[in-house]
């Protein structure tokens, strides 16, 4: 049974905003017991924390029960500078939502020295853009991860989304109604907000059902390989693509003038897109931008004629787009893709014989192939020189890990085959 903390529920429940009266009312509850029946989404009771003192207390809280359950929301769909809008929370059976943008940043600290510390497990489900962007927004470096779809794909399971599993392991079902909500906006409802505690709320129960499967199958190793190297991923800048503009539908059909217009329009559209703060597609849409490019208006009345763009549009964006599709700026050049050359005849035949002896081997564990090994890494091995003849070989080629346990022998044996 987990441990309850020191300071109690009261102290915490005090801390809360009066926005949300109703949240405040946090219930003790034994993980244990949420097992054979856990509680709908719409019966929890989260606590809603957006003061430092409040942000202390439950990273005691989290440090004192020893393991936590951790998520995240963005703004995504509706910002263009993204960023991290709620942090869920869940520890001793209580459901915590953090407010980070009431909370100064480096007010948010004790939270991150409890999920640095490797002691105190960290369950999250899916947690590749969560770790990303808690690196990019506070540093924030997370060990002792255990993530629940990780899990379910070490298992085998076809569905392996938050909401599949939780209806096939623990029949709770989720309202996805908020999917798209726009979490920066203030104040939330009572239902957004238990929402987003319903991500961390089942964690715990859903890590004891699927660890005990992977400890039956022998794979629990396998998953602790798979969250110490999902530990390691941080946050990089996306590269500067002077062509990104090429990526919408049809553009690379596009010549000439009508090349360069579409150029300049998209270019304008980021622009005011990052001046907002707004996702391009509220600025105006691909479509829009293609069809001022393939056939571009004149004047105001011939822009508003334009599908999709109305008199709103042509009194706030008119003087723009209009300039963009008059005046172009010169499209860069496009890049002839190098391609790499052929691998030979045997490397050919090598890897033919690999993803053979791949694939038999994930349809005998049940697990998807691309899992088992990458095409890249048995790639890698193929081309291997000298031939590779022993485990250590395959090791060194970029195999590893529970993958060089289950596919060693089989590889070494598809070599030789060649």
């Amino acid at each position: 049974m987990l441990k309850v903390a020191p300071h109690g529920n009261i102290v915490v429940t005090a801390m809360l905003h009066q926005k949300y009266p109703r949240l405040t009312d946090a219930a003790i509850v034994d993980p244990a017991a949420l097992l054979p029946s856990p509680p709908m989404p719409e019966e929890l009771r989260p606590e809603w924390i957006d003061s430092a003192e409040g942000l202390r207390l439950t990273a005691d809280l989290c440090a004192a029960d020893g393991f936590l359950a951790l998520d995240t929301e963005a703004d995504s769909m509706h910002s263009y500078f993204h960023k991290v809008c709620l942090i869920q929370v869940t520890a001793d059976g209580r459901h915590m939502v953090i407010d980070p943008l009431a909370i100064a940043a480096d007010d948010l600290d004790p939270l991150w020295r409890v999920v640095e510390d490797p002691a105190v497990p960290v369950l999250m489900h899916g947690a590749d853009y969560d770790i990303r962007v808690l690196d990019r927004d506070y540093g924030a470096r997370i060990h002792g991860l255990q993530d629940t779809q990780i899990m379910a794909q070490l298992l085998g399971e076809e569905k392996t989304g938050l909401a599949a599993l939780l209806e096939k392991e623990l029949s709770v079902h989720l309202d996805k109604r908020h999917q798209r909500a726009d979490w920066g906006r203030r104040p939330l409802t009572r239902s957004q907000v238990t929402y987003a505690a319903a991500d961390t709320a089942y964690l715990g129960a859903l890590v004891e059902r699927l660890r005990g499967r992977l400890e039956e199958l022998g794979r629990w190793s396998w998953a602790v390989e798979e969250f110490q190297s999902l530990e390691q991923v941080r946050y990089a800048a996306p590269a500067v693509d002077p062509l990104v503009f090429e990526r919408i539908k049809g553009a690379r059909a596009l010549r000439g003038a009508a090349r360069d217009r579409l150029f300049t329009l998209h270019a304008w559209r980021e622009h005011t897109s990052q001046t907002l703060d707004v996702p391009p597609f509220k600025v105006l849409g691909n479509r829009q931008l293609m069809l001022l490019a393939e056939d571009p208006p004149e004047d105001p009345a011939a822009l508003g004629e334009v599908e999709g763009i109305g008199p709103r549009a042509v009194h706030r964006w008119g003087r723009g787009l209009l300039k963009a599709v008059g005046d172009p700026h010169r499209a860069p050049d496009r890049i002839r893709p190098q391609r790499p050359p052929n691998p030979p005849p045997e490397v050919r035949r090598r890897l033919k014989n690999l993803m053979a002896a791949r694939d038999a081997v994930a349809k005998d564990l049940g697990l998807q192939e691309g899992l088992v090994c990458s095409r890249s890494c048995a790639e890698a091995v193929a081309a291997g020189r000298p031939r590779l003849r022993s485990v250590g070989d395959l090791a060194a080629a970029g195999l590893r890990g529970w993958r060089l346990h289950v596919l060693g022998e089989a590889f070494l044996t598809a070599l030789d085959e060649d």
